[in-house]
This record gives C-alpha cells, sequence and structure tokens, in this order.
C-alpha cells in the first residue's frame, strides 16, 4: 500500500504505480486529451516527476502500454488455466476465445487504449498492435490454419475471427449502448450474453461431420 503524502512533502511512488495510473488516464482521455502535469497532481508528485522518470509523453505512453499488455496476459492466463483440460483442439480453442472475453472484461483499459488508436493508422496502434496484438494473434491463426486444413472449421482468416469476438465484447466497452437496449431486450446478463455468442460463433464455424463412408475432399458428382 502506498505511503500516504506528509503534509509539505511529496509522495515517493514505485514505477509500475505510476504506470498503472498512466495506463488507466490514457484508456480514459486518449493520448492527446490526457495530461502529463495532471497526473502528477493526482498522484501527489512534484511536477517534474514523471518527466524525470519515463521523460517525454511519448516514451511514458509506450511504457504505460507495456506493463497494461504485460497485465492482460497475465489475466488471460489465469482466465485460461480457470477452464481446465480441453476435449480437443476445437475444445481447446473456444476455451481460449472464453478467456480471452473474460481477462478483456477484467481489464478493460487495455481495450480503451485500443479504441482511441484504432479509428486512424498511426505510431501509437502500431505498437499496440505489436506488443499487444501480434504474439496472441499468432498463436490463434496457428490454431485456426490447423482446424481448417483437419476440416473441422470453415476457412476463415485471424481478421475476420478477431472482429467477430470483438463484437462479444461490445457490451462491456459501450456500456451505456447497451443499456439503452434494456427496454427491448431486458437487462444485460454477462454470463448469458458472452456464452450465447459464443456459441453461436463456434455453430457456424464448425462444419459438420461428413457422412459416412464419404470423402468430403471429392467433387459432388455431375448431375
Amino acid at each position: 500500500m502506498d505511503e500516504p503524502a506528509r503534509k509539505g512533502r511529496h509522495r515517493i511512488l514505485s514505477d509500475e504505480v505510476i504506470l498503472r495510473a498512466a495506463a488507466k488516464a490514457f484508456a480514459a482521455e486518449g493520448y492527446e486529451a490526457m495530461s502529463v502535469r495532471q497526473l502528477n497532481v493526482d498522484l501527489g508528485l512534484s511536477h517534474e516527476t514523471i518527466r524525470q522518470r519515463f521523460g517525454s509523453k511519448r516514451h511514458l505512453y509506450f511504457a504505460a502500454v507495456d506493463l497494461a499488455v504485460e497485465h492482460f496476459y497475465t489475466l488471460l492466463t489465469e482466465e485460461r488455466l480457470a477452464l481446465g483440460a480441453p476435449e480437443d483442439e476445437l475444445d481447446d480453442l473456444r476455451r481460449w476465445v472464453r478467456a480471452f472475453i473474460a481477462a478483456s472484461v477484467r481489464f478493460p483499459e487495455l481495450s480503451n487504449l485500443v479504441n482511441h488508436e484504432a479509428g486512424t493508422p498511426g505510431e501509437r496502434i502500431d505498437y499496440l498492435y505489436r506488443v499487444g496484438f501480434e504474439p496472441g494473434m499468432a498463436f490463434f491463426a496457428e490454431v485456426l490454419d490447423r482446424l481448417v486444413r483437419d476440416e473441422v472449421i470453415y476457412p476463415i482468416t485471424i481478421r475476420d475471427a478477431f472482429f467477430l469476438i470483438d463484437a462479444v465484447m461490445s457490451p462491456f466497452s459501450q456500456p451505456g449502448l447497451s443499456l439503452a437496449f434494456d427496454s427491448l431486450a431486458g437487462p444485460l446478463d454477462e454470463t448469458t450474453h458472452v456464452d450465447s455468442l459464443i456459441e453461436l460463433l463456434f455453430r457456424g464455424l464448425v462444419r459438420p461431420p461428413a457422412p459416412s463412408g464419404s470423402d468430403s475432399s471429392s467433387p459432388p458428382a455431375a448431375g
């Protein structure tokens, strides 16, 4: 626990505490609106502390993203372990998707960081993709490719898969709009929402088993 500031003295905080606060501020306000000066004030620091520790606002942003990504992957691993052992690779994919959504809901700051930058190409979204998305997406892409090759699922790109999964999280990233639907759809039940949409996604993705004795790779016979 942080020591309270003594009267007439500024607080001494660890880099991690500052970066966590910076990540929340960038996620809430966006890069341009976020004020490093105000962050110093909010944390009870002298007005030059953050600049002296991290340099420019740009360097602070990238350091905050690094910490946010590390925290997200820790949560992702926790959520996946909690779901237990899979029956097969398709079930493993389903559990990873469930874990990804659960981790994103637990730590919305990373999604908010992305949402602030995703509208236009640029250095910050490129960095977020490189450190936050690319490692996990490469893993998912390999799994999808194997399942497509084995004819377990229909062909799908990793981009299409990601944005379908991202849509499941929309009520959590857009809570005001989700709440407006209560009059038509009733209150949001988070578990039911996630489970039903994952089921819908996989129902459309998974190929039906080939009839016994048939060769699914053979073209249909001419009429």
